[in-house]
């Protein structure tokens, strides 16, 4: 029961940062400064770094008090100047895949020998940081933690003395591309990736807190943004209110080559499936009931279809009064057009297709908790969602680490010199 019961949010000692660990920095003023001020007041600021923010600090507004957060290794004083608290812009190389001098990826932020070739991706930070907690100390004597410009953070520690990442994605499909062609580009050797998320209960047999593996693939639900056009409506119109004839072209000859718009015939579209790693999905549904069983918890643990729809409101069939969705009748669609979908997210989709197109280098699998049931409305309780977020973090790390990947080359690094494991 140890899983279950210790849901505290507290992270050990043995979690370190290569960077963007962040104290408050606090200054009192007499009066509320200007910006001039701030900028002229010698030994207070010599200016205010356009990359930090200036905020006030509303327990103490009264009395002027500014703080100011400021990464912890820039840190010499109480009294910054400018160059202090400021972290040098990078320059990047090859805009096909852009990497900096020292070898590290756009946006990611990360190089060889940083992350794994066993991959945990989950939707937020605070969960990646809750089940970095699970992972032993590297060698180093703790777990490696860096957290990139664009909001990814990482972490890379060891499971049973195999090397695992794990890192917050974030949300939706771009985020997804992100993670894995960026860590595809800094690992050696092949891949396993999984992610555990949460999600929307399509079967109205299950419950809100199940556990569904997305054992029999994921379609992807699309917006179609051509649907919401008039039907006169051609590409002429995107001229909008310049005429042809300012912009120097003929209009006669534009004419002849528009082409009148056809409506599509629905305002979403729905793939085919596209399928996880057969073993690797196994190994989680197994390790997912086993974990369960020792911590005592009988949530249900099923195989399913997901869908991965491109955004949270119109795709997901969720009406608001502000736009024109046209999505009323989208859940029958989904339904009419794959009657065994158990899930709907953002991500799952992405990630087996970018393994599906990998070239055989990844392998891939997905997990989500069941947090709202989409037909009844019900809604999983926080404290719920911390005690299965740690089950199923044990569950897909086990899984990982038992899973044997073709071409395993010294966990992603063959240079001993690199690795942080």
């Amino acid at each position: 029961m140890q899983l279950a019961q210790n849901v505290s949010s507290e992270l050990r000692s043995n979690v370190w940062s290569r960077q963007n660990s962040y104290p408050l920095i606090s200054f009192a003023f007499k009066s509320i400064p200007t910006k001039k001020q701030l900028t002229n007041q010698k030994g207070i600021f010599t200016s205010i770094p356009l990359r930090h923010t200036l905020r006030i600090d509303n327990r103490r507004h009264n009395k002027g008090h500014y703080s100011k957060i400021l990464p912890r290794s820039k840190v010499r004083s109480t009294v910054p100047t400018k160059a202090q608290g400021v972290q040098e812009k990078k320059s990047f190389s090859n805009a096909n895949f852009p990497t900096d001098q020292d070898g590290c990826v756009y946006h990611l932020g990360v190089k060889a020998g940083e992350v794994a070739n066993r991959i945990l991706s989950v939707g937020d930070t605070g969960r990646a940081r809750l089940l970095a907690e699970l992972l032993e100390p590297l060698p180093s004597g703790s777990v490696f933690e860096t957290t990139s410009s664009r909001g990814f953070t990482v972490f890379t520690g060891m499971k049973g003395g195999v090397p695992v990442s794990i890192i917050s994605t974030g949300m939706g499909t771009a985020m997804m591309d992100f993670v894995v062609r960026e860590a595809r580009a800094v690992v050696e050797g092949g891949m396993a990736i999984i992610r555990l998320g949460t999600c929307g209960v399509l079967d109205d047999t299950l419950p809100v807190g199940s556990l569904i593996v997305a054992s029999k693939g994921s379609v992807s639900v699309r917006r179609d943004p051509d649907a919401f056009h008039s039907e006169d409506t051609h590409d002429e119109a995107e001229f909008g209110s310049i005429s042809a004839s300012n912009l120097g072209y003929d209009s006669e000859s534009i004419a002849k080559s528009v082409t009148p718009f056809i409506s599509s015939p629905s305002p979403y579209w729905i793939s085919r499936r596209v399928m996880p790693s057969e073993k690797l999905s196994q190994q989680l549904y197994s390790q997912l009931q086993e974990v369960c069983l020792a911590e005592g918890v009988s949530t249900p643990v099923v195989r399913g279809l997901n869908a991965s729809a491109c955004s949270f409101y119109s795709s997901q069939a969720r009406m608001v009064d502000h736009f024109d969705d046209r999505n009323e009748d989208l859940m029958n669609l989904i339904h009419s057009e794959h009657p065994e979908v158990t899930s709907l997210e953002m991500e799952t989709f992405h990630l087996l297709d970018l393994a599906r197109c990998s070239r055989g280098t990844v392998e891939a699998a997905a997990c989500a908790i069941g947090l709202a049931q989409r037909k009844s409305n019900d809604f999983l309780q926080a404290s719920q969602i911390r005690v299965l977020e740690r089950i199923a973090g044990e569950a897909t790390l086990r899984s990982l680490t038992m899973h044997k990947i073709e071409n395993d080359i010294e966990g992603g690094c063959s240079d001993a010199s690199k690795r942080v494991w």
